[in-house]
């Protein structure tokens, strides 16, 4: 098990706190499994790459008031296939290929004001693999 620690922040007041993360592969798969105690309860995610499951481990803290002050809270972090079973994600432009220096942690803590759901993330990646066509 691995363990992280991050900034929370209650979108309504600003008010911030720190808080760990456990990560864990399933035994009896390859899914990732996030937890965090927040509040006397523990919110537990899977998902099959490393991205799917903070994705629903971020959304689910949204629903609760919270956003997570990481790289893999930005609108433009998108994670490879090579890439999903590791905490890594590139944070892309649109018209430009991802490069190595464009890859981040996800857990790495950033500047962030907005914090967008899942349906918003996928959305810009959508739109990102459009512009590497033009």
């Amino acid at each position: 098990m691995t363990q992280y620690r991050v900034s929370i922040v209650f979108i309504g007041s600003s008010h911030r706190a720190d808080v760990e993360v456990n990560a864990d592969e399933c035994e009896s798969s390859d899914d990732i499994m996030l937890e965090l105690p927040i509040n006397g309860r523990v919110i537990k995610s899977f998902g099959s790459s490393y991205l799917e499951a903070y994705q629903k481990l971020r959304d689910r803290l949204l629903g609760f008031g919270y956003g997570m002050e990481c790289c893999g809270s930005l609108i433009n972090a998108v994670q490879s296939g090579m890439m999903a079973q590791s905490p890594k994600v590139y944070l892309v432009t649109l018209g430009n290929q991802a490069r190595l220096d464009d890859i981040v942690g996800i857990w790495d803590k950033c500047d962030i004001s907005d914090f967008p759901d899942t349906a918003a993330q996928n959305a810009f990646t959508e739109q990102w693999f459009e512009s590497l066509k033009k």
